[in-house]
């Protein structure tokens, strides 16, 4: 099968550690994202062409739009809010982790409206974390057990599937998602990805139910065909390390990458100076909008 092959371009060059989890606010029309290790999160207006930061004391391993017009934030020390216009941040007490070798890592709201949220370990110790699942009231579970480096996750637009990445294994694994209960069951393997691809680590969907994987080590997002395992397009990177993506714009019709600087030798960086960017691709097909928690 011939995989077309398309080039991302530079949107930002925000010299990012570890660029990560992208999340299009579409009532703003914001782009959100982190730098889990620079302990930042940050805030792309597309149509003024200007980003916001803002640093706090410890990593935060996601952020998701809240309905009421605030952030989800999931730092190192457990789930708390943010205000980003009035710069108020409250905790909550809930997921808290007072292990300085535990972090959490890639965080979405399912279309249940519960946030999914991976933990792991710093040095990347086997089996470390968990997937858990977070209720609007804040009510904990645990649904799957013993990951290693939680990373994507992306439902279906029927809602009937749900895949998960734990990148090590260079799987994506798909269950039977029961929108009702907010549970998942019969995991099984979506797509197994070679090793020379780089590891598997954000993604998103598409319109067309197409999963676009960010490749850590690969230098591009690959478009997969999750029914059949196969690579339907390549988007190539200016940067060793890609972290995620997700599709945003007025339309859901751009896609949005983040990368990191982390892990890379003075000779990487040199050779890829825009690493930790934020770069865009314009795909001939749109994604689907996000659910706020």
């Amino acid at each position: 099968m011939v995989v077309s092959t398309g080039r991302s371009e530079l949107v930002l060059d925000a010299k990012c550690t570890l660029g990560e989890g992208p999340v299009w606010d579409w009532k703003k029309q914001h782009l959100f994202w982190v730098d889990i290790e620079g302990k930042i999160l940050l805030r792309y207006d597309p149509s003024k062409g200007e980003n916001r930061s803002w640093h706090f004391n410890e990593m935060i391993g996601a952020a998701v739009p809240m309905e009421n017009g605030q952030l989800l934030l999931a730092l190192e020390s457990g789930l708390a809010t943010f205000n980003a216009e009035t710069e108020t941040l409250v905790k909550h007490q809930v997921l808290k982790n007072g292990d300085p070798l535990m972090r959490f890592n890639d965080g979405k709201v399912g279309p249940d409206g519960n946030f999914w949220i991976g933990s792991m370990h710093k040095a990347f110790a086997p089996k470390a974390g968990n997937l858990y699942r977070v209720t609007k009231d804040f009510q904990t579970s645990v649904h799957i057990s013993e990951t290693t480096i939680s990373n994507g996750m992306a439902w279906t637009a029927d809602h009937r599937r749900f895949y998960y990445i734990d990148t090590p294994t260079y799987r994506v694994c798909s269950f039977d998602f029961d929108l009702g209960a907010a549970e998942i069951s019969n995991k099984r393997t979506a797509i197994s990805i070679p090793e020379s691809f780089g590891g598997p680590d954000g993604m998103c969907i598409d319109a067309d139910g197409m999963l676009w994987i960010a490749h850590w080590g690969g230098s591009c997002i690959r478009r997969w065909d999750p029914i059949s395992g196969e690579v339907l397009e390549k988007v190539e990177v200016d940067a060793p390390h890609i972290t995620s993506c997700c599709f945003g714009g007025e339309n859901l019709d751009t896609l949005y990458i983040t990368s990191a600087r982390s892990g890379l030798t003075e000779a990487q960086l040199g050779e890829f100076p825009l690493s930790g960017g934020l770069f865009l691709y314009k795909p001939k097909v749109s994604g689907t909008p996000i659910t706020y928690f």
